[in-house]
């Protein structure tokens, strides 16, 4: 599968757009004039502790309060406390916080949430996970673990070993910085523009990156990435690769589909919610083979605009009412098998009473629309 990355500036943001098989799978969106606080490691103070939902509230930044689900029951009010920002604050909620510390390495993550050893499930052979495991088992200790990534298969023993040195060595700077330093500072961050920018694709799983920005490009060829670089002035990338035609697409709430059909794709802080209507679609064959054509047509672009958009968490399909089992079952598997695609995982979990498809996807930062609006388009 041919992949590639297209980078290019648009008024305040640096939008990075996935490309496979030359068609853009994903975006992500980088305010340049705002840190991204995702990933940062900060000494905080415990604010306010509720418990009914098991919470507390920590001051993190000077004035910026973030959520802790309370794993531990021993925090008291004014109490300092060491915690990593998992999750973006958005317009109605604050930003999630965890006190497992996370450092992402190329080959693997140290986690002082488990002190055993994980590995990617993509991979499979069991000789190769062993021996991974064996080669790794000895660097754990009581305050921390590792998880594999899928690219130490391929990685040299000894480059896996040095990677999980690094991160140890790192993790217990930012414990001494902790007994140290005074609240509401950064102690470390977990986070790296270009890993945000290349989706966490290092340079072997990437053909090229494509960009009008000199200093982007700069950076990726120091990681050994093959950059094509084009005009910014000229509106080299735009002309090519539409990259704003399918980021108004994405943040667009009508999406039109080849038979003539629409998507309507309604986004709150709970849920997203995608209807599926026939709109000027026109069948020649039977009501109900047209329906059931009109809905797999459907669940194939419900999967890239869920991928395109970035939604997560609870997602609800409304497809047009179909009254065989057997077409439900048949479709429910048709949409598992296009969302096995995503970089992310995501599961079509069951079709209720309703006839409402159930969906859920793993959370990694906001949804499109909230890092970037048409307005600043």
């Amino acid at each position: 599968m041919s992949q590639q990355i297209v980078i290019t500036k648009v008024k305040e943001h640096m939008v990075s757009a996935w490309m496979q098989n030359a068609t853009i799978v994903e975006f992500v969106c980088n305010r340049i004039d705002r840190e991204d606080a995702v990933g940062n490691i900060y000494l905080g103070i415990v604010k306010n502790i509720v418990k009914n939902i098991n919470g507390a509230f920590v001051e993190f930044q000077k004035g910026v309060i973030g959520f802790l689900p309370i794993r531990k029951k021993n925090l008291v009010i004014g109490q300092e406390i060491i915690v990593q920002v998992k999750k973006e604050a958005t317009r109605e909620k604050k930003a999630m916080l965890t006190q497992q510390i996370e450092l992402t390495g190329k080959y693997l993550v140290l986690t002082s949430d488990k002190t055993s050893i994980g590995i990617s499930n993509k991979i499979q052979q069991k000789e190769q996970r062993q021996e991974l495991k064996s080669l790794t088992q000895p660097l754990i200790t009581q305050n921390y673990g590792f998880i594999l990534r899928t690219s130490a298969a391929t990685a040299k023993k000894e480059d896996v070993v040095a990677e999980a040195k690094m991160l140890a060595e790192k993790y217990e700077q930012i414990l001494k910085k902790g007994a140290y330093r005074t609240p509401l500072q950064m102690l470390g961050t977990n986070q790296d523009l270009k890993k945000i920018l290349s989706f966490g694709l290092d340079a072997k799983q990437v053909e090229k990156v494509i960009t009008d920005q000199e200093e982007v490009a700069h950076e990726f060829e120091m990681d050994g990435y093959f950059v094509e670089r084009l005009s910014e002035q000229a509106g080299d990338i735009d002309r090519r690769y539409r990259v704003l035609h399918y980021l108004k697409e994405a943040l667009s709430k009508k999406v039109w589909m080849k038979s003539g059909g629409f998507l309507y794709v309604e986004q709150t802080e709970a849920m997203a919610v995608i209807d599926v209507n026939t709109g000027k679609s026109i069948g020649k064959e039977k009501k109900e083979t047209h329906i059931r054509k009109t809905n797999f047509e459907a669940a194939r672009e419900i999967a890239r605009q869920i991928r395109l958009r970035n939604l997560s968490g609870i997602i609800l399909v409304d497809f047009i009412d179909m009254t065989s089992k057997e077409d439900q079952e048949m479709l429910l598997q048709e949409m598992q098998q296009y969302l096995n695609k995503d970089s992310k995982k995501a599961v079509a979990v069951d079709i209720t009473k309703l006839g409402l498809m159930e969906i859920t996807r793993k959370r990694e930062r906001n949804p499109i629309n909230c890092q970037i609006s048409l307005d600043n388009l």
